[in-house]
């Protein structure tokens, strides 16, 4: 006996909206892992650490509110509704970024070896969450959404406007403070890589769970 079509799609969309979720939890713990490994941030890191240096909210608070604030600056810009995943995203990895950091899920290291490896696995684990959240497809970041509607106002390419977006946000965060150091050159080599490395298997699964038939005996 086949499941009727619309089980099959609830349970496909219940399904994917689980990945949409792994992948945030795998990009926050991503973060978290290389803010242990004390050697560095990501850039937009480097600007969020800056700004906690300042206000009495956590890194994972400054995360959320960020992200939000991201997402109306786009909305002022081009008027386009934000879709709920990309609402989702702006407040949910800054939630598991509190509950990890603030849980002290993770371990420290001692010894600039191990926190180096410690450092290049977050960095994997951010390209694997951020390539798994964007092959579900269930709304862009608020950072990306933001670079597309820049690029679009002032008739520049997205990658410009992203590189531009990327050294104001950790120059902006290193003037506050926030940690640039070699774990942000790090990741800005090995980001890329490891993200489309990870988008590429997931597109692949996901087309497959699209396609897929549920059927129970």
């Amino acid at each position: 006996m086949f499941v009727h079509v619309r089980s099959i799609h609830f349970l496909r969309i219940l399904f994917k909206w689980g990945l949409f979720m792994t992948g945030l939890f795998l990009l926050a713990l991503g973060s978290s892992i290389m803010i242990t490994a004390n050697l560095g941030v990501s850039t937009w890191d480097v600007l969020h650490i800056g700004i906690a240096h300042h206000l009495p909210i956590s890194i994972g608070t400054v995360i959320l509110c960020v992200g939000l604030l991201l997402v109306l600056f786009k909305y002022i810009l081009d008027r386009i509704r934000p879709q709920f995943g990309t609402l989702v995203n702006a407040v949910f990895v800054g939630v598991f970024m509190n509950l990890i950091l603030n849980e002290q899920w993770l371990p420290t290291f001692d010894g600039l070896f191990v926190n180096v490896v410690w450092l290049t696995f977050g960095i994997f684990v951010m390209g694997m969450g951020a390539g798994l959240y964007v092959a579900v497809g269930y709304g862009a970041g608020p950072r990306d959404g933001l670079t597309l509607a820049l690029a679009d106002r002032f008739q520049t390419s997205v990658r410009a406007m992203r590189t531009w977006m990327e050294l104001t946000a950790c120059l902006i965060g290193w003037a506050l403070g926030g940690p640039l150091f070699f774990g942000t050159v790090l990741s800005i080599f090995l980001i890329g890589p490891f993200f489309q490395f990870w988008l590429e298997r997931f597109r692949l699964f996901i087309a497959y769970v699209d396609r897929l038939k549920v059927k129970f005996a």
